[in-house]
């Protein structure tokens, strides 16, 4: 890298970051300052592990890291002990018990989307309505329901 500010800060114990940009483009920022948002920043989280600057694996790729902050989609997650937490980075560590299945969170609580709401507990809440099921009707039969809300 031909770039004393990125070296310097890749120094520091700053967090490489994923932006999201002003105008809805997402982008890799090594440093974390996200200074390839023309249009300025709506918000930033962190980064995959394998693209801290800072961390044992990391891969010093930007198009992959770029690829990755926006692949990366927060989830419901559906603990093996049977507790339904979210997960903002999409990784499930928070089911000490391991993971059963996780699908999607809801657009809200999206960490890479612009209608995010950054609340954990309102996330953690629309994920345990999401929690899919089988229903049984008023006349017995038996449906499937992704949302868990059986209408």
């Amino acid at each position: 890298i031909d770039d004393s500010a990125e070296c310097t800060a890749s120094c520091k114990d700053e967090r490489s970051m994923c932006c999201l940009c002003g105008d809805g483009h997402v982008v890799y920022s090594r440093t974390g300052s996200c200074k390839k948002c023309n249009g300025g920043t709506d918000r930033s989280v962190d980064a995959p592990a394998k693209c801290q600057a800072r961390s044992s694996g990391f891969i010093d790729d930007s198009a992959e890291c770029t690829a990755s902050c926006k692949d990366e989609r927060s989830m419901c997650c559906l603990c093996g002990d049977g507790h339904v937490v979210y997960s903002r980075t999409g990784s499930c560590k928070k089911c000490n018990g391991g993971t059963d299945r996780s699908v999607d969170a809801p657009a809200k609580c999206q960490a890479r989307s612009s209608g995010f709401i950054d609340d954990s507990a309102e996330c953690t809440a629309s994920c345990r309505m999401q929690r899919s099921t089988c229903c049984q009707c008023g006349d017995g039969e038996m449906v499937y329901s992704r949302t868990g809300s059986c209408k």
